[in-house]
């Protein structure tokens, strides 16, 4: 037995509006993708006195500007590799 006439229906008609991209209620909120920071892990460093310093000033004047610590330590990380002429 399958489905009935109107499921076919509705399931082809959303097919179509899919396809368009246009929606029965165009009034309606659209959904939008909430984009996540990539999946991070985390690394213990020993690092002398006035690094850690600088570091944590770094972090509390890029705050300002939108930047986080670990955007920070991954951008240090890449200068670092290219340095010494790796890639990630």
């Amino acid at each position: 037995m399958g489905k009935p006439d109107w499921m076919e229906e509705e399931q082809q008609r959303a097919e179509e509006l899919t396809e368009t991209g246009k929606t029965t209620n165009n009034a309606a909120p659209k959904l939008e993708r909430v984009k996540r920071a990539p999946k991070r892990k985390q690394k213990a460093f020993y690092l002398q006195e006035q690094h850690a310093d600088a570091f944590e000033l770094l972090v509390i004047e890029q705050k300002k500007q939108g930047l986080k610590a670990p955007e920070l330590i991954e951008s240090a990380i890449e200068l670092l590799l290219k340095k010494h002429g790796k890639k990630l």
